[in-house]
């Protein structure tokens, strides 16, 4: 009788030992599975950084091109006696509103799936956060603004006051002086090239933030 038992209870362990070495396995296969697919993610993120790196930086250069003819117009109409038309008009054709929205499919993707917490670098998680959750997030609230005030400047003012000079073949060109000389576009422009400044800066803080990612990312995958 005792023998068994004896055997009932090693059968027993051997089954209990059995089950768990196969839930230990099965879960260390898990895991080793999501950590080849964090890779995955972190090589498609790597990407989409890539591709926002070349773009942002597009972007940061025709936004200093517009900062730059913004502030050369004001310094052409303080002096309304010595304005040259043609010069700018060619510096006014030169503005606009060029807005950047990262990409955030990797990213939204990888975080859904809980991987990017569980499983990748602390300290590259905290990178990414704050380049996803921070800064791409500021920046897109800035870029909402800069379309809304770049719209109402060209749309509700520029537009409106001296658009009809791309149709018109003689127009006043005293009366288009007179308007770009005017306290009412000194003081737009100036609010404009404000917010072209302000833009700049967030696209500046943002290409840092995507640099440093970046480079974590390939030490990473490295």
């Amino acid at each position: 009788m005792k023998k068994i038992l004896a055997r009932g209870g090693i059968e027993f362990l051997a089954v209990f030992l059995g089950i768990g070495l196969s839930f230990y396995v099965e879960q260390w296969q898990t895991e080793k599975d999501e950590i080849e697919l964090l890779k995955v993610d972190c090589k498609n993120i790597l990407s989409d950084i890539a591709e926002d790196i070349i773009t942002i930086n597009n972007i940061i250069d025709k936004n200093q091109k517009i900062l730059g003819a913004g502030r050369k117009i004001i310094s052409m109409v303080i002096e309304p006696a010595s304005i040259d038309l043609d010069s700018l008009n060619k510096q006014a054709r030169k503005l606009g509103f060029p807005t950047f929205y990262g990409i955030t499919r990797s990213y939204k993707l990888s975080y859904s799936t809980g991987r990017l917490n569980l499983f990748s670098d602390t300290d590259l998680i905290k990178e990414i956060s704050k380049l996803y959750d921070h800064y791409y997030e500021r920046l897109n609230i800035n870029s909402d603004v800069y379309d809304k005030v770049g719209l109402n400047f060209f749309n509700s003012f520029l537009h409106r006051n001296i658009g009809y000079t791309r149709d018109v073949p003689n127009f006043d060109k005293n009366e288009i002086l007179k308007f770009y000389s005017s306290k009412l576009f000194i003081s737009e422009i100036g609010i404009f090239n404000r917010r072209v400044s302000f833009y700049l800066a967030r696209l500046s803080e943002t290409n840092n933030q995507l640099l440093i990612v970046k480079k974590q990312l390939e030490q990473y995958l490295s």
